[in-house]
C-alpha cells in the first residue's frame, strides 16, 4: 500500500480533474495518475535509448518522412513539403 499527503488546493484540483475525466473516487484518480507517470517514464526511457544508441549522429527519420525545409530566417517548419 502506498500513501501520499497532498494539500487541500491540489485535492480540490484533482477532484475537478477527475470529474472531467470521468473518474470516480480517490483510488481511480491515483491509479490514473500512476499509469500516466509510468507511461511518461516509458517514453523517456525510449527517448534516452535512442539518444544513447545514436550518440552525436543525427537520428534518422522514419521511412517516408522528409526533413522540413527552412523558411525565411532559416527556421524549419513541420509543414509538408
Amino acid at each position: 500500500m502506498w500513501q501520499a499527503r497532498i494539500d487541500s488546493d491540489l485535492a480540490a484540483a484533482l477532484r475537478e480533474d477527475s470529474a472531467v475525466l470521468g473518474l470516480s473516487g480517490r483510488t481511480e484518480i491515483v491509479r490514473a495518475a500512476l499509469a500516466m507517470l509510468h507511461q511518461r517514464a516509458a517514453e523517456e526511457r525510449m527517448a534516452r535509448s535512442v539518444t544513447d544508441f545514436y550518440g552525436d549522429q543525427p537520428v534518422p527519420l522514419p521511412v517516408g518522412v522528409r526533413r522540413a525545409r527552412p523558411v525565411d530566417g532559416g527556421e524549419a517548419t513541420g509543414a509538408p513539403s
